[in-house]
């Protein structure tokens, strides 16, 4: 049975395997959002499904094969390396155990995601854990006996927002006290339950925090190193500027100004220096996802991580980050937007595709929406897309598309299949980076995707 989602409060002395965890005093958000797990929005994105939902007639199904053997008429802007594609580590978070055990030998390293921060706005330093003392070590047992060669790595999150900061834990206000004592902690925790490292995602930090956080990285890195460990480290992604030229933006309480060659200068992308993590982190990975996010503003409807997107980061990360460090997190979920309507945006996972698939619907692979606008009447109606049009000028998507209707609204869902999980994962090849990170494994992810990873060429 999936744990609960509750997180137990880590003392500085950890329990003894009779006792039982204290009381959670928070509940853990969500990746890269503000929400906590009671609320529906949490349920809505990353809830496991309770089941296959199955039509009793045959489906109507018409596909487009229109498109087929395109390619992206974007990202060419990198050179091909020289030398045959290389090989690629298997990575994922996750939430869910019994998926983990499940799939443990398809996967080079695992980030189970059990940890993070005790305190809201004010840090103690101390961790809050959604496994138990006595669980943590029978689950990394059990894990390394499913594969010896697994790499087990949890991580500790945080995405600030107003009632939830990520503060005193690097040092901020002076607390450099508290700072250390939350890296003895972590060191603790690794030591403890064999842990192959840690994995740190602390994301949405304003830009006051960059060189407290790069400062925090370098005392961790130095005591992870020392006990022969491995630090890995998420990040906000980046694509270059055309300037030629780099800006320079001051930011109050930093010694030296934030050096700005990339597009993405919300709070987030400023704190994470891509270069100067990877002086110190031994995995970097950039979480490549939500580039159309659920919503009905600007971008609008898309795909979450197209190659013409994931060649941009790579083009800005390659001279900053060494490959053999270089990690795309790739998501395996989709939205559903209403065209012509505002109804609520779905998340899509492997279980609403069979759903919307046992309809009548339009299958789109590669996805143009320049020539789809063009070309199905109609489509001058989708309000929530033709506005958008221009982001999708001259694109070919790899990613698939449902066009369909319910309840009278015309409806477009982008998802994650093997066939375009294959092509971001030769565009990896292509650039030697070191492998991918899925965001996130789930008893709810497209099985073909998962056997697909049996035949990937993989790094020893």
């Amino acid at each position: 049975m999936p744990q609960s989602n509750d997180f137990f409060v880590l003392e500085p002395s950890l329990p003894q395997p009779s006792e039982e965890p204290t009381p959670p005093e928070q509940k853990p958000p969500q990746k890269r959002r503000v929400w906590h797990w009671g609320l529906l929005g949490t349920i809505l994105l990353f809830a496991i499904p309770f089941g296959i939902q199955k039509a009793n007639s045959e489906p109507q199904v018409k596909v487009d094969k229109g498109d087929l053997g395109q390619t992206s008429a974007k990202g060419a802007s990198l050179e091909t390396p020289l030398g045959k594609p290389g090989p690629l580590r298997a990575s994922s978070w996750s939430f869910d155990y019994d998926v983990m055990l499940k799939y443990a030998k398809l996967y080079d390293e695992l980030h189970p995601f059990i940890y993070g921060l005790k305190g809201r706005r004010h840090n103690t330093g101390e961790l809050v854990s959604s496994w138990g003392h006595t669980q943590k070590l029978k689950r990394v047992a059990a894990l390394r006996e499913k594969n010896p060669k697994l790499k087990i790595i949890p991580t500790i999150f945080r995405w600030e927002n107003p009632g939830e900061k990520i503060q005193e834990a690097i040092g901020m206000d002076g607390r450099t006290d508290i700072r250390d004592k939350h890296i003895g902690i972590i060191l603790k925790e690794v030591e403890t339950y064999g842990y192959d490292g840690i994995d740190i995602d602390y994301e949405g930090m304003g830009c006051e925090k960059k060189e407290k956080f790069e400062e925090f990285i370098v005392k961790l890195a130095n005591e992870i190193h020392l006990r022969k460990k491995i630090l890995s480290v998420a990040v906000h992604p980046k694509t270059p500027t055309e300037y030629e030229e780099a800006e320079f933006k001051k930011c109050k309480g930093l010694k030296e100004k934030i050096k700005i060659d990339f597009r993405e200068t919300w709070r987030g992308p400023l704190t994470h220096d891509y270069a100067f993590l990877a002086k110190h982190a031994d995995m970097v990975k950039v979480m490549a996802y939500e580039l159309h996010p659920r919503k009905y503003r600007n971008p609008g409807p898309g795909p979450q991580a197209p190659n013409v997107w994931l060649e941009e980061i790579i083009e800005y990360a390659q001279d900053k980050i060494p490959p053999s460090k270089l990690y795309m997190a790739i998501p395996t979920y989709g939205y559903d937007w209403g065209l012509n309507c505002s109804t609520r945006i779905k998340s899509v996972y492997y279980h609403d595709v069979l759903r919307i698939k046992a309809g009548k619907h339009t299958l789109k692979q590669p996805t143009n929406i320049d020539n789809i606008l063009s070309s199905i009447k109609g489509a001058k109606s989708w309000r929530n897309l033709t506005k958008f049009r221009k982001i999708h000028k001259d694109k070919i998507y790899e990613d698939p598309s449902l066009w369909y209707s319910s309840n009278g609204c015309a409806r477009v869902a982008f998802f994650m299949d093997k066939t375009a999980f294959a092509d971001k994962m030769a565009l990896l090849q292509k650039y030697h980076l070191a492998g991918f990170s899925f965001w996130q494994l789930t008893k709810d992810n497209d099985p073909e995707i998962q056997e697909y990873l049996g035949t990937l060429a993989r790094a020893e």
